[in-house]
């Protein structure tokens, strides 16, 4: 399976400017015959804990612009974005296809230093997404440092894990430990998709990645805009388990259970 990262810089606040540069590298990665593209965490907006302003509704002209870019494109597109829903906004992992949102994860561990957690709601749900297959399990940015997550995602056989975030570069250390920790964890592809540039006061550092269920880099890090690709073997994780079985099924002290969404290929 081919996958391309969009490691973007994304224009503050400018739902317009980053709404055209999506659609320009979903354009690009359709015709580049990628299976899925994956976006940083808030794409539309920047990580701006201001939802009065960053919050979309999703029947929106905004949100609607954002679903067209996919229409007639078999291309799953995984985009970020801060939407209101009943009055309450969340910071969201969008799954876009053929003009329409088909699933969504709401970020479940929002990050205090921001004052993310007093601005949005978190998520409740755990979400895997069948594609064809292939099992996809979504998670944002924070959402990396509570293994448990994955523990219980890995527990309904994902084979990749992938991560929207708007990491600061100066943690990007950390990034990278945690992207190969994870992946290792689970015996999982690892797919990590950050913003560059800045906005709302942090500077972020990129250095997206695809990690192999072995925790091996698939490429080289790298700090500058551009869209990256990579090809994936999604049957390698069962194997691996199969013949190096170190995960137990059972996950004690977690009870949260991931509903399995089921799309077209």
């Amino acid at each position: 399976m081919k996958i391309a990262l969009s490691q973007m810089d994304i224009t503050w606040l400018d739902i317009r400017a980053n709404t055209t540069k999506i659609s320009n590298h979903i354009e690009q990665a359709d015709a580049s015959g990628a299976g899925a593209i994956v976006f940083p965490e808030m794409a539309l907006t920047g990580f701006c804990m201001d939802p009065a302003r960053a919050a979309i509704d999703p029947v929106s002209p905004e949100m609607r612009a954002l679903t067209l870019a996919t229409r007639g494109k078999r291309i799953l597109v995984m985009a970020g974005a801060a939407v209101r829903q009943n009055g309450l906004s969340y910071n969201m992992f969008l799954f876009i296809q053929g003009g329409e949102i088909v699933a969504g994860y709401s970020k479940i561990n929002l990050f205090p230093p921001t004052g993310e957690d007093r601005c949005y709601t978190p998520g409740g749900d755990l979400i895997v997404v069948d594609y064809g297959g292939i099992r996809i399990a979504p998670l944002v940015c924070f959402d990396m440092r509570f293994p448990q997550l994955f523990c219980a995602l890995q527990a309904v056989d994902t084979d990749i894990f992938v991560v929207m975030a708007s990491w600061p570069a100066a943690e990007a250390r950390q990034w990278q430990t945690l992207l190969s920790a994870r992946a290792v964890d689970t015996q999982a592809y690892l797919i990590g998709v950050n913003r560059i540039g800045s906005g709302g006061g942090m500077e972020f550092c990129g250095q997206s990645m695809a990690v192999s269920p072995g925790g091996k880099p698939l490429f080289e890090y790298t700090t500058d805009e551009r869209l990256i690709f990579v090809d994936i073997d999604p049957s390698r994780p069962a194997r691996l388990r199969e013949d190096f079985p170190v995960f137990k099924k059972s996950v004690t002290g977690f009870s949260m259970k991931p509903r399995v969404i089921s799309l077209r290929a």
